[in-house]
C-alpha cells in the first residue's frame, strides 16, 4: 500500500474512531451519565473537533449541565468548521451522530429560547444586549423583543434619574426606540424644570433665549407676565411692553392697559385714551367700542329669558338673563339664579352675580346683600367697603345728595280746632277765631275763608272770625270738597236741597237747581240733573248736554267724559281732545296721555294726537328716547325721533 493511501487510511480510522467518542457521550447523555459522557468528549477535542463541538453544544444544553456562554462557544466553533467539512465527512458524521446542515441552526434556536426566558426573567441592560450580539442576526423577531425590553428598560431608567441630562444620554443611545417622542416630551419638560426652578426674570429669559423652539417657550412668558400682571396697575402693564416688546403676551398687555383705563366707560374716557396711549395697535377695536358706547340698547325677552338688542331690532346680548334693565352710562343691572350682578355693553360682568338687589339711584346703584347696602357711583366702582344699615345708607345718601326729590317743607297749620260739650270751634296763636258751637269748622290755608256747619245751615267767615252776610244756605253732602271757593271765586251752594253757583259776595249766579255737582274750573261747571251730567257756563248755558254718566276736572287739559260707549276727554271749550271710547285715561308725564280699550293701552299727545295704537298690556318710559311697551309674546319700544316701533328681528 501507497504511503499517501495509507495515511488517508489512517486519517479515516481515527476520525470514525474518535467520532465513536461522540457518538457513546451522546449515549451518556441520554442516559443521564453526564460525567462518562464528559470524558468521552474530551477525548475527541483533538481528534474530532467537529463532532466534539457538536457533543459538547448537546452536554451543555441539557437542563443539568446548561451553561449558554459554553454551548455558544461550541456552536459557534460547530457553525464555523463544519461548512469546511469535505461531503464525506459531513456523511459519515450525519451516519454516526445524525448531524445535518440544519443542526446548528436549530441548536441555536434552542439556545436563544433559553436564554430569552432568561434575559427577561431579570432584565438588564447588558445581558440584553449581549443576547442582541449573539442571536440578532439569526433571529430578527427575537431581536425585536429583546430590543424593545431593552429600550424600554432603558427609559425606564432615564426617568428614573430625574434629569435632563439622563434623558438626552437615552434619546442618543437608542435613537430608534419607540419611547423617542416620550422622551424628547421629557428632556424638554426637565430641561425647562431645572433651568427655571429658582422662577426669576432673569433666568427665564436665559431659558427663552437658549431655547427658542421650546414646547414651554410660551409657559415661560406667560411666567414673566405674570410677574407683571399680578401688581394690576397701567405702570406695570407699560413697563412690560417696553421691556419685551416681542412677548406674545404684549397685545394681552395692551387690552389690560385699556381695561384698566376704560374702568369708567365713557366717550369722554375713550378719548382721554386715545390721547395718553397713541400706540395701541388696536385701533379699530377703539372706533367699536366709541359706537357702542352711544349705542342704545333694549331688552327683549325670549323664552323667559332677557337680553338686548340695538335700534335696529338686532340681537346684540343674547336672551340669558332673569331681569334686564336699561343702561345707565353704560351698566344695566341684571339677574342669574335670583342674583343681581352688573354689566357693560360688551356684556362684562362689572359686579358679580351675588347680591340680592341692585337698585338705580341719582349718581350711581344702590347693591343689597344680606350683610346690608354698598353704595357704587355712576361707572360700578365701591364708593365705601364697609356695608350700611338702612339708617347709614339714608344718612350717607343725603351726604352725596343723592335724594331723588328733596322733602316738601312742612308748612305751619294756622288754626288749632278747639271743642267744647260736643262743638267744635277755632284758635288762632291762642285767640279764639270761632267759639265752640258749630258742628264742624273747616278751612284751607290757602283760602280767606272759614265755613262752619250749625244743624243744616253753611255759614262763611272771613280769617278773623267776622260772619259774612251770605245767608240762607244750607250743608249738603260734598260741602267739605265742594263749599269753598275756587281761584276764581266760585263755590258751590246749596238751597232747598238742591245745588247752585255762588260767587264771594253771595250772589247766585246760577240757580240752584242741580242734584250734585263739581267744583267750577276753567269757566265751566259740572252738574247732574236727572242722573245724568252735563257741563255749564258761567252763564247756565249748556256746553255738554245732560247725557253723561259721569264729568270730572282734569286739570290742566280740560274734563274727563263718561259715557255709556266709553271714557273720553274734553277741553275747557268743549272740543273733544279725545272721543269718550275708552275704558281708562290716564296722564302720563307732562305731555302724554295713557288710554285704554278693548285692545289694550295707547299712547296720545296732550292735544289728542296718536302716538302709539292701542294694543299693548303695559306703557312706561324707557329712557329719553324711547318709551317700553308689553305684549304677550315680550317687549317692543317706541323710539320718540323716529315714530316707530322697535322689535326683536328673528
Amino acid at each position: 500500500m501507497r504511503k499517501g493511501a495509507f495515511l488517508l487510511f489512517l486519517f479515516l480510522s481515527v476520525v470514525v474512531f474518535a467520532q465513536k467518542n461522540t457518538q457513546k457521550a451522546l449515549l451518556a447523555i441520554q442516559q443521564n451519565n453526564f460525567g462518562l459522557a464528559q470524558g468521552f468528549l474530551q477525548k475527541d477535542l483533538l481528534k474530532a473537533p467537529v463532532a466534539a463541538s457538536y457533543g459538547w453544544s448537546v452536554y451543555y444544553l441539557t437542563p443539568f449541565c446548561y451553561q449558554a456562554d459554553s454551548a455558544f462557544a461550541y456552536l459557534s466553533k460547530l457553525e464555523s468548521s463544519y461548512p469546511t467539512l469535505d461531503s464525506k465527512s459531513k456523511e459519515k458524521l450525519q451516519l454516526d451522530l445524525a448531524l445535518q446542515d440544519t443542526t446548528t441552526q436549530h441548536l441555536f434556536y434552542q439556545l436563544a429560547t433559553q436564554e430569552l426566558q432568561l434575559v427577561m426573567s431579570a432584565p438588564q441592560i447588558t445581558a440584553l444586549e449581549q443576547f442582541m450580539e449573539r442571536y440578532g442576526q439569526k433571529f430578527p423577531d427575537y431581536k425585536k423583543i429583546v430590543v424593545g425590553l431593552r429600550d424600554s428598560l432603558a427609559f425606564d431608567y432615564a426617568v428614573q434619574a430625574q434629569s435632563s441630562a439622563a434623558m438626552q444620554a437615552f434619546i442618543v443611545m437608542y435613537p430608534n426606540a419607540v419611547q423617542q417622542q416620550k422622551a424628547n416630551a421629557s428632556y424638554e419638560a426637565l430641561l425647562y424644570q431645572e433651568r427655571t426652578q429658582h422662577d426669576t426674570e432673569a433666568e427665564l429669559i436665559d431659558y427663552i433665549t437658549a431655547n427658542p423652539k421650546s414646547p414651554y417657550l410660551e409657559e415661560a412668558w406667560e411666567r414673566i407676565y405674570k410677574k407683571y400682571s399680578q401688581v394690576e396697575s397701567l405702570e406695570s402693564f407699560a413697563n412690560f411692553i417696553k421691556a419685551y416688546p416681542g412677548a406674545p403676551q404684549v397685545a394681552t398687555a395692551w387690552k389690560q392697559i385699556y381695561r384698566l383705563y376704560m374702568q369708567t366707560y365713557s366717550v369722554e374716557k375713550l378719548l382721554a385714551f386715545k390721547n395718553a396711549y397713541p400706540a395701541y395697535p388696536f385701533i379699530e377695536d377703539l372706533e367699536k367700542d366709541g359706537e357702542l358706547l352711544l349705542k342704545r340698547m333694549y331688552p327683549f325677552v325670549e323664552g323667559q329669558k332677557y337680553g338686548y338688542m340695538d335700534a335696529a331690532g338686532l340681537v346684540f346680548i343674547a336672551a340669558q338673563y332673569e331681569e334686564a334693565s336699561a343702561f345707565y352710562e353704560g351698566l344695566a343691572i341684571v339677574s342669574k339664579d335670583n342674583r343681581y350682578g352688573l354689566i357693560n355693553k360688551r356684556n362684562e360682568p362689572i359686579i358679580d352675580f351675588k347680591y340680592l338687589d341692585i337698585s338705580p339711584n341719582k349718581g350711581g346703584f344702590i347693591l343689597e346683600d344680606s350683610s346690608g347696602y354698598l353704595l357704587l357711583d355712576a361707572q360700578g366702582q365701591f364708593l365705601q367697603q364697609t356695608p350700611l344699615q338702612w339708617e347709614e345708607l339714608q344718612q350717607t345718601l343725603s351726604a352725596y345728595d343723592w335724594q331723588m326729590t328733596p322733602a316738601e317743607p312742612i308748612k305751619p297749620v294756622p288754626f288749632e280746632r278747639i271743642e267744647r260739650n260736643g262743638k267744635v270751634g277755632l284758635n288762632k296763636k291762642g285767640k279764639v277765631i270761632l267759639t265752640p258751637k258749630y258742628d264742624e269748622v273747616l278751612f284751607v290755608p290757602t283760602s280767606p275763608f272759614l265755613i262752619a256747619k250749625q244743624g243744616k245751615s253753611l255759614f262763611y267767615f272771613d280769617t278773623t272770625g267776622k260772619r259774612l252776610e251770605l245767608n240762607g244756605l244750607e250743608w249738603f253732602l260734598t260741602a267739605p270738597e265742594l263749599a269753598f271757593f275756587s281761584d276764581e271765586g266760585y263755590a258751590v251752594c246749596a238751597k232747598s236741597g238742591k245745588l247752585g253757583l255762588m260767587d264771594t259776595k253771595g250772589k247766585i249766579l246760577i240757580k240752584n237747581a242741580y242734584e250734585a255737582a263739581q267744583p267750577f274750573w276753567a269757566g265751566l261747571w259740572p252738574v247732574q240733573q236727572g242722573g245724568k251730567w252735563a257741563l255749564l257756563g258761567l252763564d247756565g248755558k249748556v256746553v255738554l248736554p245732560f247725557v253723561n254718566e259721569q264729568i270730572t276736572p282734569f286739570a290742566p287739559f280740560g274734563y274727563l267724559v263718561e259715557q255709556q260707549r266709553g271714557l273720553g276727554l274734553i277741553d275747557t271749550l268743549g272740543k273733544w281732545i279725545l272721543n269718550p271710547e275708552y275704558k281708562t285715561i290716564k296722564r302720563l308725564e307732562a305731555n302724554y296721555f295713557l288710554a285704554e280699550n278693548q285692545n289694550g293701552l295707547g299712547l296720545f299727545a296732550t292735544d289728542g294726537t296718536p302716538i302709539i295704537a292701542c294694543g299693548y298690556q303695559r306703557i312706561v318710559r324707557f329712557d329719553q328716547s324711547a318709551f317700553q311697551l308689553s305684549t304677550p309674546e315680550g317687549l317692543v319700544y317706541y323710539l320718540i325721533a323716529d315714530q316707530k316701533i322697535l322689535q326683536r328681528k328673528p
